[in-house]
């Protein structure tokens, strides 16, 4: 038995989220240990496992959560009989290569696609097969760093790329406390970086209390934050408030990433759970615009 802490980190999926979807489809369905608390039975792990990965693939929790176990297995057996033969790439990136072919594979498709294609048609679907070979135990953890560490490289190198001098805009990147998972986050600023925006990334979490200061320090326009699966909704929104209250009010606070999907609004708050909203995003808020706030 493990605790809705400890299934949450297996199977990839938020501690709020796992109650809502007990409250609301009656599942997973948690035993109590003496202390009261939930607790779940390695089965409820794997079954996650399956909602997990047809979540990855498009599908909506009512209609997950409307099929048995082995209907939900069934589908997934289809689903992804019918996506592999389009994934060649991506197993080889994933299972098969080594090391430095890892590297030369993403470099060879960096140059063949260009960065908005490399990021939309290689990185992100490498992303969510990494997530779901990790989900399932098809991939080794060592497998998934290795993979994912060649992926941070080469967008850290993008990011680096290019004169800083003369662009539209400064914006911060950055995770904050309790925040480990920073793909996205870099996607982002390349896209960003893409569009002439001057990005500075912060590789390591920042205390919350800590961002006003450096954002006035920094004479950033804008301030963006990622919020995994993993963080809290709840606690997202709270930090968020938080933030936009001691934030200057001329720097723009932008929130992306699963946790602030829904439920998440305020004034000055610009959220951008999608990637392909980033062009139409620069051009409405940071394009000619004065670098000093």
């Amino acid at each position: 038995m493990i605790s809705i802490q400890q299934l949450s980190q297996e199977v990839g999926i938020g501690v709020d989220t796992l109650r809502i979807w007990e409250r609301r489809y009656n599942f997973p369905v948690p035993k109590r240990d003496s202390r009261g608390h939930r607790c779940y039975p390695a089965k409820q792990v794997e079954e996650l496992r399956v909602v997990k990965r047809l979540q990855n693939l498009g599908y909506r929790p009512n209609r997950i959560f409307a099929l048995s176990s082995a209907e939900r297995r069934d589908l997934l057996k289809n689903e992804l009989a019918q996506v592999l033969p389009q994934v060649d790439t991506m197993q080889r990136l994933t299972i098969q290569l080594a090391p430095e072919e890892i590297d030369r594979e993403l470099r060879s498709q960096l140059k063949k696609m260009g960065l908005v294609n490399f990021v939309h048609r290689i990185a992100v679907p490498l992303i969510h097969a990494l997530d779901r070979g990790w989900t399932d135990g098809s991939l080794s953890i060592a497998r998934e760093h290795l993979v994912s560490d060649r992926l941070e490289q080469l967008l850290k190198e993008q990011l680096r790329m290019g004169a800083q001098n003369n662009r539209n805009a400064r914006l911060l990147f950055l995770t904050l406390s309790g925040e480990r998972h920073k793909l996205g986050l870099l996607l982002a600023a390349v896209l960003f970086h893409h569009e002439e925006i001057d990005c500075i990334l912060l590789h390591e979490e920042l205390p919350l209390l800590e961002v006003p200061q450096l954002a006035e320090d920094l004479q950033v326009s804008g301030v963006a934050l990622s919020f995994s699966a993993h963080y809290s909704s709840r606690q997202a929104k709270k930090d968020l408030a938080s933030l936009r209250n001691n934030l200057d009010q001329r720097i723009k606070l932008i929130a992306g990433g699963s946790a602030v999907r829904r439920g998440v609004q305020m004034q000055n708050l610009i959220i951008c759970t999608e990637l392909q909203r980033i062009p139409e995003l620069c051009k409405i808020n940071f394009q000619q615009t004065d670098r000093s706030v």
